[in-house]
């Protein structure tokens, strides 16, 4: 699945009044200051959920949800990580626990 939403935001990227070129022309700064304030919209997103647990709420943490998953596929874009690297790693760690994961970091 992420692997086809890279791939259409690849191919959306070359349309010069793209959002997404827009970001990646600007500097690094600016992608990682909007990760972050997504990832700020996505904890007041869930304070509201678990407040008033109902669709509406529910709809509103998964728009900011997707939001912060653009994002970060924008950061990988930059990066110029290819998928395969990110999956190689996923694979990996799921031959070892999470603790022992971190301990050998």
């Amino acid at each position: 699945m992420i692997k086809k939403i890279i791939k259409i935001i690849k191919e959306k990227i070359f349309e010069s009044k793209s959002y997404s070129i827009f970001v990646l022309k600007k500097n690094f700064d600016f992608l990682i200051k909007k990760i972050f304030e997504e990832l700020n919209e996505i904890i007041i997103s869930l304070q509201k959920y678990k407040i008033y647990k109902n669709c509406y709420n529910r709809y509103l943490l998964i728009k900011e949800i997707c939001d912060l998953l653009y994002h970060i596929i924008l950061f990988i874009i930059y990066n110029k990580f290819s998928f395969f690297e990110i999956e190689k790693e996923f694979f990996r760690r799921t031959k070892i626990s999470g603790k022992k994961e971190k301990k050998n970091r």
